[in-house]
């Protein structure tokens, strides 16, 4: 990278329009550091944002386009380099990183921020050649740009809707056509975008490859995802909802509120929402940032989705019992359990480090929680308080293929190897728990992963080890049905 960009600042600083804005740099370069960043770094986006936003000014409104803009570049990364491969001459390694780079976020705003003037989308990110010191590369990323918007098209569903659920079908795509999933409050809704010439792979006769294109996923996951999932319609729709970062959804906390009081508070802010499928769960139209709203201070809700709110809603916490959470950080199903407690009871909350300490023990505070404690457990596990427990949960580290649109980073982490690399901690973890769980006691496994490895195969594995160890129940979240994907197993041991 070259010198003095990140440190200087701009001169006319421009907000996400392009006409004014902050003091500091605009949306645009803000996203373009965090995505470089991660390239060449490993740093996730949302941590390079965070520091950028701390060092320096920035408007809300731009903090936000400047997370959508980087998250979906990085979400969206296949897609867009199978375009623009379609519109640069050169071959990609004679394209210099920081120029590629640039055409991603541009072609980025094109096809997948609608809200953004096609106008301001190529003009302003041309003007990020300045920023780079390469004023003489304005020409090259300013052509390419207006040639990709002149031949796009944007078009309106290309499957119909019946009870508002929409169905994608292979059979109404082409190589010309690029399907978008879109999130429209509770429900989901497409569009496309139409090209005059062929972008992507024939779905007719290559399918697995067209999926991987429009949905912007490693082609051996469509491959192993398809040997489970044979309906490729259905398989191409879970692709598509990976490309959206999913439905934000809120976890009330019932010690300090009602669902009723946080709902009347969105409405007035001109919040969309509705209420979840679970007592304290409310689910948005949009996004919020939770800091703006004093109840989220006053430690009336968190933000966390319903599949994960689901994990504790299958354990099922009874007053009075005491419950392990043994990979708790960030501490959402530790607060979560402790809030069904109703205050009786205790949590005891396990991480590995002071680091991922911190944030439980900042939520704990934030909601005013009076029965966590906290501890830090060695990297073998020896010293895991013994218990016994009512009840243990191990939210287990995975492959998080159940949420790949939440965290953009995740598909381009995972490789075939993952899985074998993480199933024996997973296993330990899961016998651990049993090992601490009293007479008739429960232990609830849950991870964000869809993969039958981590999930049911390592169950039933673990559970002939165990024979006094019996599977009560157990569930799947399909992503997109209607949040993310995860699995959870509910165990008990017989008394």
């Amino acid at each position: 990278m070259p010198e003095g960009p990140l440190g200087k600042r701009s001169r006319s600083p421009r907000s996400q329009s392009g006409k004014g804005g902050t003091s500091g740099p605009s949306a645009r370069w803000l996203a373009f550091l965090a995505v470089q960043s991660l390239m060449q770094q490993g740093r996730f986006v949302s941590k390079s944002l965070d520091d950028l936003f701390t060092q320096f000014p920035t408007l809300p409104r731009d903090r936000h386009f400047a997370t959508d803009l980087a998250s979906e570049t990085v979400r969206r990364g296949v897609t867009l380099d199978t375009i623009l491969s379609r519109y640069v001459t050169r071959d990609r390694e004679n394209v210099e990183e920081e120029l590629w780079l640039l055409l991603q976020l541009g072609c980025c705003q094109l096809l997948f921020l609608p809200h953004i003037p096609p106008h301001a989308a190529v003009h302003e990110t041309v003007s990020l050649c300045d920023r780079l010191q390469k004023p003489r590369a304005k020409g090259f990323i300013n052509g390419i740009l207006r040639n990709l918007e002149r031949e796009m098209s944007l078009l309106g569903p290309v499957a119909g809707e019946t009870d508002d659920v929409t169905v994608m079908s292979l059979d109404k795509l082409s190589s010309q056509l690029l399907p978008i999933h879109e999130l429209r409050g509770a429900h989901s809704g497409w569009r496309t975008v139409s090209f005059p010439r062929p972008m992507f792979s024939d779905p007719a006769k290559q399918p697995l490859d067209y999926i991987a294109e429009v949905t912007s996923l490693p082609i051996w996951l469509i491959e192993r995802w398809s040997k489970e999932e044979t309906n490729l319609d259905r398989l191409l729709e879970r692709g598509l909802w990976f490309t959206t970062p999913g439905r934000v959804s809120l976890r009330v906390n019932l010690e300090q509120t009602t669902r009723d009081a946080i709902l009347d508070e969105l409405d007035e802010a001109g919040v969309r929402a509705e209420s979840g499928e679970l007592p304290e769960s409310i689910v948005l139209a949009g996004s919020i940032s939770p800091t703006e709203f004093r109840s989220f201070h006053d430690g009336g809700f968190s933000v966390q989705d319903e599949s994960a709110m689901s994990a504790t809603d299958l354990l099922a916490p009874q007053p009075g019992e005491s419950i392990l959470d043994l990979c708790a950080a960030p501490g959402g199903k530790t607060c979560h359990i402790a809030e069904r407690l109703n205050g009786t009871g205790k949590v005891m909350a396990c991480d590995l480090s002071e680091t991922r300490l911190r944030p439980i023990r900042e939520n704990i505070a934030r909601l005013q929680l009076t029965n966590v404690e906290v501890a830090r457990v060695a990297d073998d596990g020896h010293n895991i308080p013994f218990g016994p427990f009512d009840a243990v949960l191990i939210d287990a580290p995975c492959s998080n293929t159940g949420v790949l649109g939440k965290r953009p980073e995740a598909r381009w982490r995972i490789t075939p190897s993952t899985f074998l690399e993480l199933i024996p901690l997973q296993r330990r973890l899961l016998e651990d728990a049993i090992q601490r769980v009293k007479p008739g006691g429960r232990v609830l496994y849950s991870t964000c992963s869809i993969d039958g490895v981590e999930n049911i195969e390592l169950v039933e594995s673990v559970l002939k080890s165990y024979p006094d160890v019996k599977l009560v129940s157990q569930r799947r979240h399909e992503p997109g049905a209607p949040s993310d994907g995860g699995y959870q197993a509910l165990l008990q041991k017989e008394n």
